[in-house]
């Protein structure tokens, strides 16, 4: 794309050149024959063709220039958005380093407060559990030491029960004594106070002993209730310790989620330094592209104002191409401007006798609602006119078509650039490539461009430009393009449009 702007600004520095010298030999004709009508007619008509020629490599510069301001202004627009979506995305990574530093905190706050309770807890819990053990010893010992105590009991209540035994036959042995005492008179007084002595004696450990196995049954009933109660605590402590060592299991579980967060702290910590860097990196990214974005809207602004000095280069060299054509002097394009204008009445004259004979009213003539034409592409729109055109036109466009071989076209367009009927070979059905139906079905299209608006809204007897012809596919024909304007009962209708090649 530069280099078909350089090349056409090298053109129209040497077509400037040419002109210029174009002159100073127009000058020197003056000077040496001033009286020399027919050099000067010939000067000014070859320098007419020269600046027709420079008029088209203006336009094919304009268009250059205009196409690279377009393509550098959607690119700008297109720069621009990136450049939103770059901070949206820094800003973004902003607020994503904000959480993660907040997730850190907090994890960092859980790991910690999770590692300090697991601690304290394990703590309690060991101590807890480790006096759960004493007690189920000490209850085992003591349960054992009842169960000692029991047998020991139980073996003093035997030696009870002996000495009672042992009393009741030394009562019995002692009045056996007392009896054989009596028998044996006074002799036998001795031995019966004796036996008396024995027999109390008797008496008396039989009733202690009957106390003792009272005491002793008693003991023994309590021990017994206690080695009972023993027995049911050292059950309950062993329950305890098999409790404890489950509650040891969950705590295992609970440290192996203490290292999961740890884990998960660190793993946020890894992720910190990247999105830190992410974001200086978008940062930076974000600041160089703010610089190009104002760069590319200030050159997209100066290629525009560049473009809109071509155009007025373009429009001057159409003024003089007019100028040369009305001075009287004809060149190689009055015929064709000459056929034009005279066409251009005579359609005028089709179309008041169209209405004059009831065929088309005034207000459908001069109808602006286009209405779309479903699934075409480029767009074709139809009006209530378009039939009447499709009628009268293709006689008078196709044989305007043999005045001159550089005729590419000609069709008659409204006011907004509306073109109802086109030549035959710009009339083609459409298809589904777009690119194919731009080149060929050309026919209920809106030409609303520059010189497509300025062809229809011609008040002038002519106008005579030079442009590029858009074909689709970025194909552009450069050509000349004349336009007469029609005018249907005293109003402007719209012009008769002509396209043809400069030779």
């Amino acid at each position: 794309m530069s280099d078909r702007m350089s090349n056409a600004q090298e053109q129209y520095a040497l077509q400037t050149k040419a002109t210029d010298t174009e002159t100073q030999n127009i000058k020197l004709v003056e000077n040496t024959d001033t009286n020399s009508h027919e050099k000067l007619t010939h000067a000014i008509t070859h320098v007419g063709s020269r600046i027709g020629e420079l008029s088209m490599n203006i336009v094919d510069a304009s268009g250059v220039v205009g196409d690279v301001a377009t393509d550098l202004s959607t690119k700008a627009t297109a720069f621009s958005s990136l450049l939103t979506s770059i901070e949206k995305v820094t800003d973004t990574n902003t607020q994503i380093t904000r959480i993660v530093e907040n997730v850190t905190a907090i994890a960092s706050s859980v790991k910690d407060g999770l590692r300090d309770s697991t601690s304290s807890v394990e703590a309690i819990f060991t101590s807890a559990s480790n006096d759960i053990s004493a007690m189920a010893s000490s209850a085992e010992s003591v349960n054992s030491e009842f169960k000692g105590v029991n047998h020991k009991l139980t073996q003093v209540q035997g030696f009870s029960h002996a000495i009672q035994k042992i009393a009741t036959e030394t009562q019995m042995l002692a009045i056996n004594a007392g009896i054989m005492a009596a028998r044996a008179g006074d002799a036998g007084k001795g031995f019966g106070i004796v036996a008396d002595s024995i027999r109390e004696l008797a008496i008396q450990t039989a009733t202690v002993s009957k106390d003792i196995n009272q005491q002793i049954d008693s003991l023994t009933t309590t021990v017994q209730d206690l080695v009972k109660h023993g027995e049911k605590n050292s059950k309950l402590a062993e329950e305890a310790k098999l409790r404890t060592s489950k509650i040891d299991e969950e705590f295992s579980k609970f440290r192996e989620f203490g290292k999961q967060v740890e884990i998960l702290t660190n793993s946020i910590n890894e992720i910190t330094a990247p999105i830190a860097e992410n974001v200086e990196v978008c940062t930076w990214t974000a600041d160089t592209m703010r610089e190009l974005d104002q760069k590319a809207k200030q050159n997209a602004a100066e290629l525009a104002n560049t473009s809109t000095k071509f155009e007025s280069l373009v429009t001057f060299t159409e003024e003089m191409i007019l100028l040369i054509e009305q001075s009287g002097i004809e060149t190689e394009d009055t015929p064709i401007i000459q056929h034009c204008i005279a066409q251009a009445k005579i359609v005028a004259e089709l179309f008041e006798a169209a209405i004059d004979e009831g065929t088309i009213s005034l207000a459908d003539l001069f109808d602006e609602d286009y209405r779309a034409v479903p699934g075409s592409n480029p767009e074709q729109v139809t009006t209530n006119f378009s039939y009447l055109t499709d009628r009268l036109m293709p006689q008078i466009q196709e044989a305007f078509l043999e005045v001159d071989p550089r005729i590419a076209f000609c069709a008659a367009v409204d006011r907004n650039g509306y073109l109802p009927t086109h030549n035959d070979k710009y009339s083609k059905p459409q298809t589904a490539d777009p690119v194919w139906n731009a080149a060929n079905c050309r026919n209920r299209r809106l030409f609303n461009d520059r010189t497509g608006l300025a062809a229809g809204r011609n008040i002038q007897p002519f106008l005579l430009q030079t442009y590029r012809r858009d074909m689709g596919g970025q194909t552009f024909t450069l050509m000349k393009d004349l336009s007469a304007p029609i005018y249907v009962h005293g109003s402007h209708w719209g012009g008769l449009r002509v396209g043809f090649n400069i030779k």
